[in-house]
């Protein structure tokens, strides 16, 4: 187990792609401030320059398209498929236990973008409304930390499954087609208008993205159960078919 983790971890952390995807991120991301600053927008009338870290965060990943989400789909689809295409896993497929390792060192390689894609995300919403709307105000600490490992575990959720989907098809195009659909909330969208259909049911609430989307108050302990309960289900759910998958999969 430890091999391969140390293995990907080299893959990952010496690997150009996840740099220049920051880099680009953190541009747009400033980019997308700027332009809030020429073209004022509100939420629930008011102002998103005055919203604090915590408010500006849950606005940002609400909107359609999430680019988090779209990087991420990007990730886990490009980390997993240049593995697959080199054939390196021939050189460990056959030790004992490997597939199954294989898989749960792809989860904990996913969880650390997810980490480091939010955190460019704050550093870089820091940066641009510090520089634009003249304050960064984080808000109260513990409720942004709420926030921040709430969305980082849906959005962690949500890599591991773009990871079981470009294991089951095996094809970049096919896996960032139906990632991007999904992080575009089509399936969200699709339930919840069975939703408005069915008296008393309202399925759409569990669905991962519309919990991602949905924003909150973090002081509600309700709310936190909810985000905590339908991030670990996901992340726990597509881990364990993934690896189940794995284990059976043909690598001929």
């Amino acid at each position: 187990m430890l091999n391969i983790l140390k293995m990907d971890l080299h893959r990952f952390l010496t690997n150009k792609v996840l740099y220049l995807m920051l880099l680009i991120y953190t541009a747009f991301q400033i980019f997308g401030i700027f332009m809030m600053k020429q073209y004022p927008v509100e939420y629930d009338g008011v102002p998103v320059s005055s919203l604090n870290a915590s408010e500006f965060i849950q606005v940002g990943l609400a909107q359609t398209p999430s680019w988090v989400l779209l990087y991420v789909t990007v990730f886990a689809v490009y980390f997993y498929m240049s593995e697959l295409n080199s054939g390196f896993y021939k050189n460990y497929v056959s030790m004992e236990g490997a597939r199954i390792h294989s898989v749960l060192s792809k989860v904990f390689i996913l969880g650390l973008f997810t980490l480091f894609i939010m955190l460019t995300m704050v550093i870089s919403d820091f940066i641009g409304r510090n520089i634009f709307f003249g304050h960064a105000s984080l808000g109260d600490v513990g409720y942004f930390m709420k926030v921040f490992f709430g969305q980082f575990a849906l959005h962690w959720a949500f890599s591991v499954v773009v990871l079981l989907l470009t294991m089951l098809t095996k094809n970049a195009i096919v896996s960032l087609g139906i990632g991007v659909a999904i992080a575009l909330n089509v399936p969200g969208m699709v339930i919840e208008t069975f939703d408005t259909l069915i008296d008393g049911i309202n399925v759409s609430q569990f669905m991962l993205i519309n919990t991602v989307k949905t924003i909150r108050d973090f002081h509600d302990i309700s709310e936190v159960i909810h985000v905590a309960s339908v991030a670990i289900i996901y992340l726990v759910l597509f881990s364990f078919i993934a690896v189940r998958y794995k284990v059976k999969e043909d690598l001929r």
